[in-house]
């Protein structure tokens, strides 16, 4: 007689690789409360979902050696604890666990300081009478939200190289969101350090103001010098009339481990470049004409303008770690540091 032996799985270490699976894909949550009731009710509830890990502390102080010693993908905690508060606990991680959200507990008459934390970095919040019936979404919200902008921010670091060309209107607003998107990349890529970035961001603002206002809309930057509103009544009217108003401002981006290069050009007539005021005159930055083009030399490694004097080439060089031997070389140069000069393309 031949026996006939049915092959199955082995359940007892599938369930073990279920298990493995399901530990790594779980989100580390940190609930923070002085009141040990409110604490086990809220680890409670989110302990229902088996996508969660839940730890407790019992204050702020001791939520912040929790997230020193661990990783945690989101942080509850309640605002009105001794010692360190809910807000100063969020202030706390914004400082130094800026990449974990916080979802802040109100009580009744805790509103104020609720919409404080949100003001501070908080990225919601969930009133304690509505604790069961709404902790859970605002969890799942912010838990999802965070990981699409961890993605985002991750694939963002991943590009070595970008070239983009942007056009925006003859709109002012436009140019601090468009500045944003640009130093958001080059933060991902690490091109600057420290002040770097500000500085950019102050000459890339320079360079656009002038391609809106001195460059589409033909506004001469001596009209400040009246004791009238006739420079801004000037730049409003010339917004909303033809052919003011149809021209745009371009700017061509190319960023890579060397260097961050802008080519920012207007539609207008251009103008004279040799009559530029001196760049690195320091007076210019107490008179209204000149004071963009002081700065703009100031802080980068190169301005050019064409010949038409309708485009200009800005270029800020990538912080490198300094080597051994450059440092060396440096403390044996005596040669004085040369301020940028104005390249004509």
């Amino acid at each position: 007689m031949m026996s006939v032996m049915l092959f199955q799985p082995d359940a007892e270490a599938h369930h073990s690789q279920e298990s493995i699976r399901l530990v790594m894909d779980m989100s580390k949550l940190l609930v923070v409360d002085d009141s040990a009731f409110d604490r086990r009710l809220t680890s409670s509830i989110l302990e229902k979902s088996p996508a969660y890990h839940v730890t407790s502390a019992s204050d702020g102080k001791e939520a912040l050696k929790s997230l020193e010693a661990g990783d945690f993908d989101l942080v509850i905690t309640d605002l009105n604890m001794p010692e360190m508060n809910g807000l100063e606990l969020v202030h706390e991680i914004q400082e130094s666990h800026v990449d974990v959200p916080t979802i802040v507990i109100t009580g009744f008459g805790s509103e104020a300081t609720a919409m404080r934390a949100l003001q501070a970095g908080a990225c919601g919040y969930v009133p304690k009478c509505h604790l069961q019936d709404e902790l859970g979404a605002v969890v799942e919200t912010v838990l999802s939200t965070t990981a699409r902008q961890r993605q985002k921010n991750e694939f963002l670091s991943s590009v070595v190289k970008q070239t983009m060309t942007l056009e925006i209107p003859n709109q002012r607003h436009r140019i601090s969101p468009t500045i944003a998107i640009l130093q958001k990349q080059m933060d991902a890529m690490k091109l600057f350090k420290g002040s770097q970035a500000m500085h950019l961001g102050v000459a890339l603002e320079e360079a656009l103001s002038n391609a809106i206002i001195h460059g589409n809309l033909e506004v001469s930057s001596k009209l400040r010098e009246r004791d009238d509103n006739a420079y801004g009544d000037l730049i409003n009217e010339r917004s909303r009339t033809a052919p003011y108003a149809d021209r745009r401002v371009t700017i061509d981006a190319k960023l890579d481990s060397e260097s961050a290069l802008f080519i920012i050009r207007d539609e207008g007539p251009g103008f004279d470049i040799t009559k530029l005021p001196d760049p690195h005159c320091p007076e210019n930055l107490l008179r209204s004409s000149g004071r963009g083009l002081t700065l703009m030399h100031a802080f980068l490694d190169e301005v050019s303008y064409n010949e038409k004097g309708n485009q200009v080439t800005l270029r800020m060089n990538a912080w490198q770690a300094e080597k051994p031997e450059d440092a060396d070389a440096d403390a044996d140069s005596d040669s004085e540091s040369v301020n940028p000069v104005v390249i004509l393309a």
